[in-house]
């Protein structure tokens, strides 16, 4: 969401801009806010990036005024003459070029699912979606929860957000507005709603995350609500408050949900919400910092919020991590590096934050006719090894869609790679990322004008895909079956608005495909869409290798090695690898049979990776712990686990006298 009502300015060298300020003209403005109307509020929205075509931006210079002392011309003037803008990609035209409306799909990617239709309290002729967002179960892989603006207004918020949610693993859909929102929807207590957000717990409760908007005494105030549905989203309670603004010179924006959904950790069933503070109350500045606030009960209460960052960012990605601490990534506009992307860091899950660390310098980019997310990476962790994994737009040569990953909690990334394929340096934007539990399958979808004709109107879906952890990447491929119009979508002041923001969730296993949302126009409106990817890869232990250990660590046999135990856990890498357990900390051994198994027919059972096929399992028994020999169970079967990632292994032995021990091993199909 950015702020309400429009004002147009022009500059040498970009076109012209408007940009969204107050909702009232200044002259009807109360006199202290007149004075930091051009000011304030243009930095308000240069920050959140309204002016298009924007693809560098450097560090404030040594001489850079007070914010309340620059016009609104004044900051867009600032950078005019220095060397660090770049225009947006050129769109060659071709009067030959057919653009396709109707292609050929890959066999593992399914239909283009439409998300019902468009509820009646919607206003005739406010019908557009935008900013759909996008959860799934990890227990259930039937579930899958939606949500997106629904009557997107032109200057700013929709009429509401709405959801949908599927039972059917994405089949079908049931879609409606959030109840208890809206006043001209059903009598709630705010008048527009903006930035959804999407959550599934570890129970299965239902979560929609939302920026809510009521005039304020000078201009907009904002409150971030949470609903919550626990019966499987037949009905959702009344929104709770989160964070309010106590004053409409504070206008929160941007906020994203982190839901920890790891058992055991020591901050399982946590809610962490992260959102952008503009807050313009000093006469002499204005800040807005990225700040954090979390829930240990559900959403019913919410601990102080803490401000985690410098001055002037935005666009915060909180993610939890396997051991439940909480990592927090953002844009910083006035870094070391110009813009670049930062993380802090809680071990604590949210109370107690490490000092930024970089992620990566950033030249920014702009896509020229959509309104996009320039500044919004997206992050995410699998659910093993707790290694990070970023995507943001940028520039290099062209518009690119990047990639970075750390396995220290943020200490290191590797250097940031184009995942894009796109030909002749055509716009990308609106990257959004997703890993499966075990951290191998990276998919990442965004938006791509490959078949535009040269309009710089027609948008498509594509994914980026890698099976080893991003080591390498497969061939991009079309998700979308129809390019969009973009000039369907309702005209803001800084492009068309399909939103800042797209999503995907992961694979669970080769039944449970990946979903990706996305905002669509082949309809006479905007409409959210979904498709179903299929996982057609299976991991590895070279790649699980790469993940587990430094680079000084994986070129150590006595460390890394199938065979190697460098927590001394009594499990082998190999063993840790198939079962899902992390190789440098002691796991307890889930199938090691302890106690000895007399004389009779016996089975033992225990879970693995669901996509691990390269491992097959040995067995050994003993007689005095000392000794082992090769043991051949009489019958193995393999059965869903309740977590979707695993399998169910059972394996029978037929035993005699005297009475012996059972232990497992493994060995690689493949050389590593």
């Amino acid at each position: 969401m950015r702020p309400l009502a429009t004002r147009t300015l022009a500059t040498p060298t970009r076109r012209l801009c408007e940009l969204q300020l107050s909702s009232r003209p200044a002259a009807q403005l109360p006199g202290h806010c007149r004075t930091r109307f051009a000011g304030i509020w243009l930095l308000f929205a240069a920050w959140l990036g309204v002016c298009g075509d924007v693809t560098g931006a450097a560090p404030a210079p040594a001489h850079f005024p007070r914010p309340d002392l620059l016009s609104s011309g004044g900051y867009a003037l600032l950078y005019a003459g220095t060397d660090t803008l770049q225009p947006a990609a050129a769109q060659p035209t071709n009067p030959r070029l057919a653009r396709p409306r109707l292609a050929a799909m890959d066999p593992k990617v399914g239909a283009n699912i439409r998300l019902g239709d468009d509820p009646a309290a919607l206003p005739p002729g406010q019908l557009a979606q935008a900013e759909p967002h996008l959860a799934r179960s990890f227990t259930d892989t039937n579930l899958l929860l939606a949500t997106f603006q629904e009557g997107r207004f032109t200057d700013g918020g929709a009429v509401d957000c709405g959801y949908a949610l599927s039972r059917d693993g994405g089949q079908t859909w049931e879609r409606k507005l959030i109840p208890h929102l809206i006043d001209a929807v059903d009598g709630g207590p705010f008048t527009r709603a903006s930035d959804p957000v999407a959550g599934v717990g570890r129970d299965d409760t239902l979560y929609l995350n939302t920026l809510a908007i009521e005039p304020g005494t000078r201009d907009w105030h904002t409150t971030i609500v949470l609903s919550k549905s626990i019966d499987g989203g037949q009905t959702f309670s009344r929104p709770l408050t989160v964070v309010t603004s106590s004053t409409d010179l504070v206008m929160l924006d941007k906020q994203w949900m982190a839901l920890n959904t790891f058992a055991g950790s020591p901050t399982d069933g946590r809610i962490a919400v992260t959102y952008t503070r503009f807050d313009s109350t000093s006469p002499s500045i204005a800040i807005n910092p990225i700040a954090v606030t979390f829930s240990d009960d559900g959403g019913t209460n919410w601990a102080a919020p803490r401000t985690i960052s410098s001055p002037y960012c935005q666009g915060s990605q909180p993610v939890f991590l396997p051991d439940g601490s909480l990592a927090v990534l953002y844009w910083n506009f006035f870094g070391g590096a110009g813009d670049q992307i930062e993380m802090v860091h809680s071990p604590d899950g949210g109370t107690t934050f490490t000092a930024a660390r970089l992620v990566t310098a950033v030249t920014r980019f702009n896509d020229s006719v959509a309104r996009d997310g320039d500044f919004l990476p997206s992050a995410t962790t699998d659910r093993t090894l707790g290694v990070l994994y970023v995507v943001f737009q940028g520039w290099k040569g062209g518009p690119r869609i990047f990639f970075t990953r750390s396995r220290d909690q943020g200490q290191t990334w590797t250097t940031p790679v184009a995942v894009n394929d796109t030909p002749n340096n055509r716009s990308v934007f609106n990257a959004a990322v997703a890993v499966s539990p075990e951290g191998q399958h990276v998919s990442v979808v965004f938006y791509d004008k490959r078949h535009d004709d040269g309009s710089g109107k027609w948008v498509d879906l594509y994914l980026a895909e890698s099976f080893d952890g991003s080591n390498t990447w497969q061939p991009n491929l079309r998700l979308s079956t129809e390019s969009s119009d973009l000039t369907r979508a309702p005209l803001t002041s800084s492009g068309r608005m399909v939103g800042d923001y797209q999503a995907i969730v992961p694979a669970l296993n080769f039944n449970a495909p990946a979903f990706a949302i996305w905002v669509d126009t082949r309809d006479a409106t905007p409409d959210p869409y979904t498709v179903a990817i299929s996982r057609t890869q299976g991991s590895t232990y070279l790649a699980w290798r790469g993940l587990a250990f430094s680079a000084a660590e994986a070129a150590t046999p006595t460390i890394s090695s199938p065979a190697a135990d460098p927590d001394a856990d009594g499990l082998p890498n190999l063993l840790e690898y198939t079962l899902g357990s992390w190789p440098n900390h002691t796991d307890p051994d889930p199938v090691r049979i302890l106690k000895p198994v007399v004389a009779g027919e016996f089975t033992l059972a225990f879970e693995d990776s669901a996509v691990a096929t390269d491992v097959e399992y040995v067995w050994r028994d003993s007689t005095d712990l000392v000794a082992w020999s090769e043991a051949v169970p009489t019958l193995s079967s393999a059965k869903p686990a309740a977590d979707p990632a695993k399998t169910r292994l059972e394996f029978t032995f037929e035993t005699g006298s005297p009475q012996r021990y059972y232990s497992p091993g493994a060995r690689l199909l493949t050389a590593p």
